[in-house]
């Protein structure tokens, strides 16, 4: 049975490229562990001790260096060392006689080519075939937009052949075996750079060559190895309703029907200024249905950017009077809230990010991933990688995506470890929510194990895994982690989270139990031991933020944000019923 690979040997030239620089990067994020042979290095012979302590191990390199590498073997022939190899993974097919001959080589066909893709948009389709390497991907098709790949490959079909990732040029992808070898073919002409800054969300359409096949190759030739997830963690996100029975489109009553009958769970990123605008029996519907319907934070007066504020006094009161009128909200109905803040229009500045953490937030979730404004931009595409952005103080942003990002982003995002959350307005709901019922069933039908929760529950349960001997390490996101033990015997983990403030970190608590931790390189770590049928429920807890005065604004301030929610309520409940014409 193939177990995967336990290390990757990166055969590069004796002056790394950029590429073999990203490859690295890549393989250092998925936690793989990797070790370099120059091409040099391979034609002397220096291979034999290093693949003999690694015993299980695959290769990764460019078409170029395993063309030079591969240079004084025989046709048909390979090294000892490269047969030994799980699987050898090529990158990097120029439209050059050196990379086509390397092709017809390790294909065994003769008149395999590299073809380039001028004609755009094209549609590529990733195979049903291969699920273990596809996950949640398998069996889409997706077009793609211009620049997206570059090149394809055309190979002769045959017995040892599969198209991973097709196209009408040929093969983005492909996986074969000759000489008892087993290659994967990346069309892709570079590797992607995660170091680089990112202002805004990853899209597979618009970057797939350099990232999405090489990512499904080492999530799957690495799995014994690599930082994974249990399970993707689901949940629907609505922004700004007020908790009555219909408001714009959305109809809590339908809503409920919905979640019912396609078993999903949804949150309303409610807006603290509406704490006592509220129905009685809508309020009823959350506490009965508390598995399927909750409420988070969403802003404070949710006027324009106001979590984009620099002013670390501002911020603290805007979460001051947040906090207090969510307070309100559970005296008055005893519906409580989810510690999870959704920024309102998605701005929001690295010291609101920290606000949050003093302030007893577990996490936030947004559509933007970079801070507005004249904030510095650190957010980079490893980021967007990352199960939550934990670039500013530590804290993490989860990020989440309209159902018109397309199923295959959210699909790659699950191939990532990335949880699911699905954003959307009154509007999700025209027709009676029809197109989000069609978005919920792709959703269902692709090949992950989608696990629908509330979002202050779906985040806490978001974490990444790896093995380490017996103990299981578990990378911490968010500032509360749930982790529960369904084996018969107790269960030790190793739990590790990001934290650049440690002196602001009060206590670890591990099911309200103070617990011994120790801080190394940025991180906290501590062990825990989970016995049968238990859950774990771990908790940041920071030095309490000194009292700050609720929001107290002039009257004309006051009078602008109710003018706001007013005339916001009035444009979603029956602005539909207006047709303009330009």
């Amino acid at each position: 049975m193939d177990t995967g690979s336990s290390i990757a040997l990166l055969i590069r030239s004796d002056t790394p490229s950029s590429d073999d620089c990203n490859l690295a990067e890549i393989l250092d994020f998925f936690g793989v562990p990797w070790t370099a042979l120059t091409v040099s290095e391979a034609n002397g012979g220096n291979v034999a001790s290093l693949t003999a302590s690694h015993p299980q191990f695959s290769i990764l390199t460019s078409a170029p260096c395993l063309a030079e590498t591969l240079q004084p073997c025989k046709a048909g022939t390979f090294p000892a060392w490269l047969a030994a190899a799980a699987s050898v993974f090529v990158y990097g097919f120029q439209a050059v006689d050196p990379c086509r001959a390397l092709l017809r080589q390790i294909t065994g066909d003769p008149e395999a080519d590299i073809r380039g893709i001028d004609a755009w948009p094209i549609t590529v389709s990733v195979t049903d075939a291969f699920p273990d390497m596809c996950g949640p991907m398998s069996a889409l098709r997706i077009q793609l937009e211009p620049g997206a790949a570059d090149a394809a490959l055309v190979i002769r079909d045959g017995g040892e052949l599969q198209s991973i990732v097709g196209a009408p040029e040929g093969h983005l992808f492909a996986g074969f075996a000759y000489s008892g070898v087993r290659f994967f073919a990346d069309a892709s002409l570079a590797m992607v750079d995660i170091r680089e800054r990112a202002a805004t969300y990853f899209d597979v359409k618009k970057r797939f060559a350099g990232a999405v096949p090489v990512v499904m190759y080492l999530k799957w030739s690495f799995r014994d190895v690599c930082w994974t997830a249990s399970e993707t963690n689901a949940c629907l996100i609505i922004d700004d309703p007020p908790l009555r029975p219909r408001y714009g489109f959305l109809d809590f009553g339908e809503l409920l029907q919905l979640a019912n009958k396609q078993r999903f769970a949804t949150t309303i990123a409610f807006i603290p200024w509406n704490w006592h605008r509220t129905n009685r029996d809508t309020v009823a519907a959350f506490r009965k249905n508390s598995e399927k319907l909750s409420v988070c934070v969403h802003g404070c007066d949710h006027t324009r950017s106001e979590f984009a504020a620099r002013s670390a006094d501002l911020l603290d009161r805007k979460l001051k009077t947040a906090r207090c009128r969510m307070q309100s909200l559970l005296n008055e109905t005893a519906l409580d809230h989810e510690n999870v803040m959704v920024f309102p229009q998605g701005a929001f500045s690295p010291e609101a990010v920290s606000a949050l953490k003093r302030h007893g937030f577990v996490a936030a979730v947004n559509t933007e991933v970079a801070p507005a404004d004249d904030a510095s931009n650190e957010t980079t595409l490893a980021d967007l990688w990352s199960v939550a952005i934990v670039r500013y103080g530590g804290f993490s942003i989860y990020t989440r995506r309209y159902i018109d990002h397309g199923i295959e982003n959210f699909a790659f995002d699950g191939i990532l470890g990335k949880p699911c959350f699905v954003a959307g307005h009154h509007d999700l709901f025209r027709g009676h929510g029809s197109e989000l019922a069609e978005f919920l069933r792709q959703l269902a039908s692709l090949r992950w194990k989608l696990c629908w929760r509330t979002l202050g529950d779906a985040v806490c349960h978001s974490y990444s895994i790896r093995p380490d001997g017996v103990t299981i390490i578990v990378k911490m996101f968010a500032e509360q982690l749930r982790i529960e033990n369904m084996e018969a015997m107790t269960r030790r983990i190793q739990v590790v989270k990001q934290e650049p403030q440690v002196d602001s970190l009060k206590d670890v608590t591990v099911n309200q139990d103070v617990v011994a931790y120790e801080c190394m390189d940025g991180c906290i770590r501590m062990i825990v031991d989970i016995p049968p049928g238990r859950t774990a429920d771990i908790r940041c807890v920071y030095h309490e933020q000194p009292d700050a005065f609720a929001h107290s604004e002039s009257v004309s301030y006051r009078l602008g944000v109710a003018v706001r929610r007013y005339l916001s309520e009035l444009r979603d409940n029956y602005g539909y019923l207006f047709r303009f014409r330009v």
